[in-house]
Formats: C-alpha cells, structure tokens, sequence
C-alpha cells in the first residue's frame, strides 16, 4: 500500500466512525473541506437520512421517519367504513 492509499483509507475509516467533514480535512491538512467533500461525500449519505428521520420524529411523532426517507412512500388514505 502507498501513501496515497493509507491516507484515503485513513479519511475513510475517520468519516465512517463518525468524524466531521471539517476535521478529517484539517487532519490532512486541506485548507478548505472542498476537497474532502467532493471525494468522500458519498461516505456521509447515511449521515443525512438519520438526521432526517430525526427531525422528522422531534417534529411529527412516531411513525412519520420513514416518509422523511423517502417521501414516495406515503401512508394510503384511511377509509370510513
């Protein structure tokens, strides 16, 4: 393994524990987290859906978590009956 390869392993095993975009790059020593951003944003997606599924739980109760993920899937309208 290179360098190169040992650093963007270490880049991605930081973000996947968790750790802020802002850190890793000063880590590496960026000056801006463009950079970290544009290479390793995919890693931070599951980041976004659980603070959607968050807010959606603060803001509307059980249940609504799911339709902040994917807003396709919404409940089928009840029925008097």
């Amino acid at each position: 393994m290179d360098p190169h390869e040992l650093r963007h392993s270490g880049a991605s095993l930081m973000l996947a524990q968790g750790t802020q975009l802002h850190v890793v790059s000063e880590i590496l020593g960026h000056a801006s987290i463009t950079i970290i951003k544009d290479v390793y944003g995919h890693l931070v997606e599951g980041d976004r859906r659980a603070v959607a599924a968050s807010m959606s739980q603060a803001l509307f109760g059980s249940g609504s978590a799911a339709l902040a993920i994917n807003r396709t899937e919404r409940p089928a309208p009840q029925q008097d009956g």
